[in-house]
Formats: C-alpha cells, structure tokens, sequence
C-alpha cells in the first residue's frame, strides 16, 4: 500500500470556485503508514467537455448517437520531488503546488445533454508497478466583463406593434440593460399607448437560456425558462406606464464554446383577452462581473 491517506487541498476561498486565468495553489498531504520505497509521485489537472444525445431514425438501427468528449485542460507535473526513487520513513508528508489555469477555459457545466467538469488528480507509484490514486474536482468559471462595452451600460429601447381588425393600434415601448451578471436587479419600463383600451391581461417577461450543442457529427438545441415577472394590473388608460424587475437568479454566463454554446433573451409577451398575444425576443448578454448601469432614462 503506497499511502494510508492523501488529501488535497484547494485554497479556493469560500466559493469553491476559480475563476479562468487564476492560479491555483494547494497543498497534497499525504500520510504511510511503513517504510517502503516509492517510484514517483504525479499530479495531473485535467479538464473534460462531453455531450451526448440521441434520434430515433426510420431505419435500422433506428436510432443515431451523437457523441463526443474533449480534453479542454491537461497539466502534469511530478511532486514530492525529494522521494522520487527513494526508500521513505512512516510519517506525514506535506508538498505545495500551483497551476495557472489558462484564460479561456470553458466554464464548469451540467446538464443532461452534456457537462465540463475538472479534477486534480494524485497517483503514487510504488515498486512491482503498484499505483494508488486520489482525486479531487473544482469548478470553473469563465471570467466575463462586459463594462468596457457602453451598449451594455446604457439603456436599450424595443418597440412592438399591434393593429386590430378595426384598424386600431396598439404600441409598446420598452427600457431596460441587456447585459448584466446574476443576482443583479434589473429594471424594466414599459409605455403602453392603446389609443382603443384594448382590453390587456399580462405582460410576462421571461429570462429564456438557449443552448447549442455542437459534436463533429450533429448538433442539438434547447431552451430553458430561467426566470420571470409578470405585470397584470392594468388600467386600460390610452396611456400607460408599467413598471417591473428581476433579479438574475445563478446561472452560468453567456459562452461562444464550441461544443456548448450559452446565449440568453427576454422573451417579451403582451396578452390580450380577446386578441391573439404579441411577443417579442431581446438578446442579452449574462457575464461574471456586475454591469455598471446608466440609470433608465425618465
């Protein structure tokens, strides 16, 4: 038996997490019971992008599998130098190490289709080709700030239309940020002109996650509610002003990745009780990095 324990330790703070670009830094203990002798000690970062789905298909054998798995990090280094080779005494034993992780890794994900995790590994290698290992996973997260960027920073406007059967029309214009990073606030305007006070029901503005999924030989979408708020106490003036926020809930930022692609949008929902309702999609941009938002305009 090359060890009795080993642990690795992570200084990754209180969130668990590291961010893409960071060093990692820790520590492996690693506790024998005897004397014996060890070949070599090794300390492996790895990191893995896999997804996974299938279609049924009209012919034998009826259904396809798309499937694929890639290395997105792999950094090997040799530790507890001074035993390499060497006969060592029972005892614990303590060897710091670091690891810079490069800056456009994927961020750590999870769904049912397909996930990115990464692990730091130990392995001892004692005579007679007698190997131990342990192993201990951290999460990623792809450092995104948008702040350089003013579109994100000011207020964007949308506007939607509705014409009647009697020629009336309806409009709505709404203020709010498109970029911004979870458990942010965010606000939303909305002037409603109803110059007929068509009867309204709902406003809904739902938060939609869309996920492309992408191996060499086929690709996959989906999409996910995240979040929303609903407005339903109109008063059906010709004019109307309504007011709504959101708070971002988790969720991993926006990421161009090649096997999973993450983009995010309002989905903008006006209901009527006696008309078909009208919708409206406004792509926005999640990051790691709280947006310093210009406040909407009056």
């Amino acid at each position: 038996m090359p060890w009795q324990s080993c642990d690795i330790i992570l200084n990754s703070g209180s969130t668990g997490c590291f961010y893409a670009g960071d060093i990692i830094t820790g520590t492996v203990v690693v506790k024998f019971p005897q004397k014996q002798k060890i070949e070599h000690f090794d300390l492996d970062v790895t990191g893995i992008s896999k997804a996974s789905w299938t279609r049924p298909m009209p012919t034998i054998p009826y259904i396809k599998i798309y499937s694929e798995t890639r290395v997105v990090l792999s950094i090997k280094t040799d530790i507890f130098p001074e035993l390499q080779g060497k006969t060592v005494a029972p005892g614990t034993y303590t060897h710091p190490f670091y690891i810079s992780l490069p800056p456009d890794l994927p961020s750590s994900f999870k769904s049912s289709i397909a996930k990115v995790f990464y692990f730091v590994k130990v392995q001892c290698k004692a005579p007679y080709k007698f190997k131990k290992k342990t192993f201990v996973t951290f999460n990623v997260a792809r450092n995104v700030d948008i702040n350089h960027l003013e579109e994100f920073l000011v207020p964007t406007f949308t506007e939607m239309h509705k014409i009647f059967w009697d020629s009336s029309k309806l409009s709505m214009q709404l203020q709010t940020h498109t970029g911004f990073a979870p458990n942010q606030i965010i606000l939303f305007e909305v002037m409603i002109c109803n110059e007929s006070r068509v009867k309204l029901t709902k406003l809904i503005i739902t938060l939609v996650r869309e996920i492309e999924y992408n191996v060499s030989s086929g690709y996959l979408k989906e999409e996910k509610k995240v979040e929303n708020v609903t407005y339903n106490t109109f008063k059906n003036e010709e004019k109307e002003l309504c007011k709504l926020s959101m708070k971002i809930p988790p969720t991993n930022p926006s990421s161009d990745y090649s096997m999973i692609k993450i983009e995010y949008k309002f989905l903008v929902t006006l209901d009527f009780l006696y008309h078909f309702s009208v919708h409206k999609d406004i792509p926005v941009t999640i990051s790691t990095v709280p947006v310093m938002h210009i406040a909407l305009f009056k």
